[in-house]
């Protein structure tokens, strides 16, 4: 089964803003369930903000379960699909890149940075009741953007979405790390430097020695920014990426070792199955029969 990617398209502006917000059901009622429930690897950001119900969502072939009051980070990059359900509500949030840059006044680093979820940890809890900020920011972005749509309130939009996501940070102002502070910008550098060399450099020393700092000041800025060791990420988007190539079923299990820098497929074998915790044929057995959904 191949991973097919999709490319952010507002379907509203033909100028492309690259901002959109629907409410979750009437983006069901738009688009296939089977389309739906398929995996796909966005080329944008989506954030998913749950009012009522429950369910399932999936993020880099893993299972993640969410409720009422649950804010979803989906990444760009990220392989996901839906579990669709008709008593679900909420909004979905589509935002392009070059929605974080083009406001020339302002920075939007810490938007950027609030969209880079941390490894494993997707979801955020908030109150959503009618009087907290975050619902009355949402609510208002949703009016705006469905009421008065046009060229002129991008502006008014793009300050309400800052502030709402601001709303956000102040209930996790004790676990985010700003993007202008060291921590943030080693943590950052080393996640981009894991991205261009998780195939041939597998020890953090390396990406130290690229960054020109210690292995402990890498690891505690993983540490702080993410709450996860910087090795840990550094396995994870090698599992990642061993996944997405299971998934698209063209390579044998030697191709997929030596292609992911691995001396023997052996070595490969055993460490999928250590830190996956299953072997590369459970998880093709998997995917293939969706028993996973």
């Amino acid at each position: 089964m191949k991973v097919e990617k999709m490319s952010y398209r507002n379907s509203r502006d033909s100028q492309q803003f690259d901002f959109e917000i629907i409410k979750i059901k009437q983006f069901f009622e738009k688009h296939p369930q089977k389309l739906l429930e398929t995996d796909v690897r966005l080329e944008f950001w989506v954030l998913l903000y749950i009012t009522k119900g429950n369910g399932i969502h999936y993020i880099d072939f893993k299972k993640y379960p969410y409720k009422a009051g649950d804010v979803i980070i989906i990444e760009r990059r990220r392989v996901h699909s839906f579990k669709v359900n008709n008593n679900l509500e909420g909004y979905i949030i589509n935002l392009n890149e070059p929605f974080f840059f083009e406001d020339e006044e302002n920075n939007n680093m810490d938007l950027l940075a609030f969209f880079e979820t941390p490894d494993e940890k997707p979801i955020l809890s908030v109150d959503m009741s009618k009087t907290s900020t975050n619902k009355i920011l949402i609510d208002l972005i949703y009016k705006e953007y469905s009421e008065n749509y046009n060229y002129y309130s991008r502006n008014l939009i793009r300050s309400l979405f800052k502030s709402f996501i601001y709303s956000l940070y102040l209930k996790e102002k004790d676990k985010i790390i700003h993007s202008s502070t060291m921590e943030y910008k080693y943590y950052n550098k080393y996640r981009e430097l894991v991205e261009l060399n998780f195939k041939n450099l597998k020890i953090v020393s390396d990406y130290s020695r690229l960054i020109g700092v210690s292995t402990k000041t890498i690891n505690t800025a993983c540490k702080k920014c993410a709450d996860i060791s910087a090795k840990q990420l550094l396995i994870n988007r090698i599992v990642l990426e061993a996944k997405r190539i299971l998934v698209k079923g063209d390579m044998k299990i030697y191709q997929i070792s030596y292609y992911l820098g691995f001396n023997e497929p052996a070595n490969f074998s055993a460490f999928f199955k250590k830190h996956a915790g299953m072997s590369t044929n459970d998880f093709k057995n998997i995917i293939k029969s969706r028993e996973y959904k």
